[in-house]
């Protein structure tokens, strides 16, 4: 298969649960100087699956990485459309955006984990309200950003003559990252109508064949709404083991194991590469004849920093060549 050459970003997942913020800082600043391009964080009132575990909320911590970093690219996995009015995060990330000098994508979805929703007092509607009302959210989000005075009649949000300053310091938008589970056609439309870049867990991956129907069915639907310029942008969550040698490469992945309870159980259920970092080159380039130029890695051991180093070191420059 023949591909074209991209540029390829790699960005890291970074955890929140059962976890402090130096930490998470002490993390992110290896990645900065790792030459990742991005990292990632969780939007969740709660760990997924274990409720008691302590997790930190995202724009928070962003907000306090936006000023301990300086070129890395901070980014939501992502935004629950559910948590916040639109108008709220319209002001939310225009903020961040002027904090970190513009270096924020917004991710956002239309919201899947009911079980949190409900035990938070948060509706829950039925999946094509979800997705109507996350098509609505995006529609006030670049009006607020574009325009002087917004005012929007929709189904689930009015706004009467509101105002929202400063815009974000990226022109028209900070970039728009949608995440989808499923190759849902309405989420699919969506994705043509407003992303810069869509995104997919590799847990959600389909077969080679139906993912690249979906791709095409994006851009059938981006003709239909006359976006201009290029391609939208493919990314993809992956979850990743690696490790200097063979040996300690058994060793890490006996620890983590899917069932194990060194890990979660998202990331446990995870596709994922594994192996030397000359390994994991030759895994990740699979997929690079799908389209993905933007790759959001998991790594178990994020926080013991190998991994950072190791991948930064070894692997992104070999797609950089």
């Amino acid at each position: 298969m023949s591909v074209k050459l991209r540029r390829v970003f790699f960005g890291a997942n970074i955890e929140q649960a059962c976890t402090d913020y130096k930490t998470i800082k002490r993390t992110v600043l290896e990645c900065e100087r790792q030459g990742f391009d991005f990292v990632w964080l969780s939007d969740h009132l709660y760990d997924v699956g274990k409720p008691q575990n302590p997790y930190l909320e995202c724009w928070s911590v962003l907000s306090a990485l936006a000023e301990a970093t300086s070129k890395i690219r901070l980014c939501t996995i992502v935004v629950n459309n559910l948590f916040r009015h639109p108008s709220l995060v319209a002001k939310m990330a225009s903020t961040l955006d002027d904090i970190s000098d513009g270096r924020l994508d917004l991710g956002i979805g239309a919201g899947w984990y009911e079980e949190e929703c409900i035990a938070h007092g948060i509706p829950f509607p039925k999946t094509t309200d979800r997705i109507a009302m996350l098509d609505e959210s995006l529609t006030i989000l670049k009006k607020l950003w574009a325009e002087d005075k917004v005012t929007f009649e929709g189904r689930f949000y009015k706004l009467r003559d509101a105002y929202s300053y400063p815009k974000p310091k990226q022109k028209p938008t900070p970039p728009i990252w949608i995440g989808i589970m499923k190759g849902r056609s309405k989420m699919l439309e969506l994705v043509a109508k407003h992303a810069d870049v869509w995104t997919i867990s590799s847990l959600y991956l389909p077969a080679e064949d139906e993912y690249a129907k979906m791709c095409g069915r994006v851009e059938e639907y981006r003709r239909r709404f006359n976006r201009s310029g290029g391609e939208i942008k493919r990314g993809l969550g992956i979850g990743c083991v690696v490790a200097k040698d063979k040996a300690s490469l058994a060793e890490k992945v006996k620890k983590f194991k899917p069932g194990s309870i060194s890990i979660g159980e998202y990331v446990a259920k995870q596709r994922r590469v594994e192996g030397t970092p000359e390994e994991c080159v030759e895994q990740l380039r699979t997929f690079l004849g799908l389209g993905v130029t933007f790759f959001v890695m998991n790594f178990p051991d994020v926080d013991t920093l190998e991994p950072i180093r190791l991948f930064g070191e070894k692997v992104i420059p070999e797609f950089r060549r």
